[in-house]
């Protein structure tokens, strides 16, 4: 939201401006109670109104004349417009992280009941005496405590109510919106000593609207540790909004996250808070890819598509780079329902992550990208989006992946479409690390192909009836073949 505010104000004026606006609210209230009387008064009003003189309406109604009951800078106290001092940008890597487990232990078993920021702040200072303790102390105890009020945030996105966020309220109710986050921080962070600021900008969370640039839509943190600045959010530490309820989740990756990575979720208002060499535009922010925390903590870094929108004649080739024991995963959707069919494929070489992806129609397409390393629950979070506008459709299918075959890094040149030749050879061409043997298998045959190996590269031509055709793959100490890929016809 704009800046309808200077807050080195005195007090009195302050107080004036108040003023005005009550002023300024008067003549609406008459307009409303004129409205609502008629509509009692006259009953041949009734039919047209009867079902529009809602309380909803009504503050439509009232905001459709730019009027703000309230916004997110207004009640964000000891908000800092200005920072006059030499911002020195801080290293992550620097930081003591030895003894972070043991702080947060210690803000866990920390019981404060009060509502005072002064007698919370000295209780923590006993269990901190660093810089990077005490910042590190006040995220923990913050993210552990205090959940997320999703009432509050929606009677805010409906209605433009603003709920109250002052640090009595905050820890009053234990639950908040950013700015009662970004308010309890800073305010701890002052009574232990710490330099610390509110920065307001646009986040790109559930009321993020692309290059919507009236108003901002989220606050967070910059704190300064032996005279270098970080930025940390402790909204986004606490947990997350699943299905319109707050999930609680402490959530280390938004303490003092590298600049470079948090401006993929976060734009400041202020582009010194960025803490960036080169500050990035809202523009460049807004093109970027959307991306999850799991993106950076499981090393992935983007190759190819470095923008979020991607405009396809034919199929689409990302490539990404990650650890060889990440294994990625994708989805295909429209309008948020999954497309039939094998319309991506994944395979890699060496640290490269190779994406294909085709298009059964020409319409948009969201591409969405899991990954961690493998896991017995076979839960993989979501790392990566892209936005595809397809001009014309390709409507090829790629054969389907078992988990060896990525499990291997496996990397298949040949046959690449899902449909292959029948009665007729098919020149097969994979690579699979560590297998010993790679046999092709023809379902409705029941014949067996042997590729022939060149250390982990398979090849061969193999004639195939129509049917179901899976590519297995033997390996060391197991007599047992694993499946790798499937053909279908």
């Amino acid at each position: 939201m704009r800046n309808k505010h200077n807050y080195n104000r005195r007090s009195r004026k302050r107080k004036q401006k108040r003023g005005k606006k009550k002023s300024r609210f008067f003549p609406l209230l008459i307009l409303v109670g004129f409205l609502v009387f008629n509509h009692y008064a006259n009953p041949q009003w009734r039919s047209p109104l009867e079902d529009k003189l809602t309380y909803e309406n009504i503050i439509s109604f009232i905001n459709s004349f730019n009027f703000r009951i309230t916004s997110l800078k207004s009640l964000t106290q000891e908000f800092i417009t200005e920072f006059n001092e030499p911002i020195v940008i801080g290293d992550i890597n620097t930081l003591d992280k030895t003894k972070f487990s043991d702080i947060d232990n210690k803000a866990l078993a920390i019981q404060y009941s009060g509502n005072s920021a002064s007698e919370l702040a000295n209780m923590l200072s006993q269990y901190a005496t660093t810089d990077v303790e005490k910042a590190r102390i006040i995220y923990s105890w913050i993210t552990h405590n205090i959940a997320y009020d999703v009432v509050a945030l929606n009677t805010f996105m409906n209605y433009n109510i603003y709920p109250d966020v002052t640090v009595k309220s905050v820890l009053d109710n234990r639950q908040t919106i950013c700015s009662g986050y970004a308010n309890l921080y800073q305010q701890l962070a002052q009574n232990m000593g710490l330099k610390s600021v509110i920065v307001i900008g646009y986040a790109k969370g559930v009321d993020y609207a692309v290059g919507n640039d009236n108003n901002v839509n989220h606050a967070w943190n910059g704190v300064q540790i032996d005279g270098k600045w970080y930025i940390l959010d402790p909204t986004w530490g606490a947990g997350i909004i699943n299905n319109d309820r707050f999930e609680k989740g402490f959530n280390d990756f938004y303490f003092a996250t590298a600049p470079q990575n948090f401006i993929y979720t976060h734009f400041p208002e202020n582009n010194k808070w960025q803490l960036l060499n080169t500050p990035y535009t809202r523009n460049n922010f807004d093109n970027l890819p959307t991306v999850s925390h799991h993106f950076f903590s499981n090393n992935f870094e983007l190759v190819t598509h470095k923008n979020k929108n991607i405009i396809a004649d034919n199929v689409v080739n990302i490539t990404l780079k990650a650890p060889q024991n990440i294994v990625a995963i994708t989805s295909l959707q429209s309008n948020d329902q999954e497309i039939e069919g094998q319309h991506t494929f994944i395979q890699r070489q060496g640290e490269l992550i190779n994406i294909k992806a085709s298009f059964p129609e020409r319409k948009n397409y969201q591409l969405k990208i899991f990954g961690s390393t493998p896991n017995q629950e076979n839960n993989y979070p979501f790392i990566l989006g892209y936005d595809i506008n397809v001009n014309r459709q390709t409507n090829q299918e790629f054969p389907f992946t078992f988990s060896h075959f990525s499990e291997h890094n496996g990397y298949l040149e040949s046959p690449v479409q899902k449909q292959l030749n029948p009665q007729q050879n098919n020149y097969f061409k994979l690579r699979i690390d560590n297998a010993i043997d790679v046999k092709v298998f023809d379902k409705s045959s029941n014949n067996w192909t042997t590729l022939t190996r060149y250390g982990n590269l398979f090849t061969g031509n193999v004639e195939v009836s129509r049917g179901e055709v899976i590519v297995y793959a033997r390996f060391p100490g197991d007599r047992n073949f694993w499946g790798l890929l499937r053909y279908n016809h």
